[in-house]
């Protein structure tokens, strides 16, 4: 296809184009619809949950704060090494699916940790609200009044690799 003069290769751009309205369905389920979301939300968050609560196993030997945030560094971390050695493959596909799952686990944790303060979010196993992974990082900081905008951050970071993602025709070979 000729745009403008310059040829577009549309077929370099399919992934992309199919990663916009589920980038947008993530963003959506999480911050507009606030509730039962769908089996592809629900496929993606009990991945997710899997990966947290490993992190939480995986990271208790480095001491008690690492093992409380150890679950959500290895839900950002696994999607983000699969996306990096997918680009060092020199797969684009596989970076492009891997950056945009590292993207939604960062949406993921933004919605929890911008509960730190409420601890309104149901915990697994029932735990009580002391249990709550993020308000056990912030507080002792003093950073509860800026849950929301911990949260935020998450969401900025998300936007960023998932701009990446959709981006990776224009800069990939």
């Amino acid at each position: 296809m000729t745009l403008a003069g310059r040829t577009l290769d549309l077929e370099r751009w399919v992934v992309s184009l199919a990663l916009v309205p589920a980038c947008a369905y993530f963003l959506w389920v999480d911050f507009g619809a606030r509730g039962w979301a769908g089996v592809p939300w629900m496929l993606f968050h009990s991945m997710d949950l899997i990966v947290h609560e490993a992190g939480h196993f995986f990271f208790r030997f480095f001491g008690r704060t690492l093992e409380i945030a150890g679950g959500s560094i290895l839900q950002v971390l696994l999607p983000a090494i699969v996306a990096w050695s997918a680009l060092t493959w020199g797969s684009r596909v596989g970076f492009q699916l891997g950056a945009f799952w590292t993207g939604q686990s960062l949406i993921d944790v933004s919605v929890y940790a911008a509960d730190a303060k409420a601890r309104s979010l149901p915990l697994l196993g029932n735990l009580s609200r002391e249990s709550h992974d993020w308000y056990n990082l912030l507080a002792p900081i003093g950073w509860l009044d800026h849950a929301e905008a911990v949260g935020v951050a998450f969401v900025i970071a998300a936007l960023a690799v998932w701009a990446l993602a959709l981006s990776a025709p224009k800069w990939t070979a």
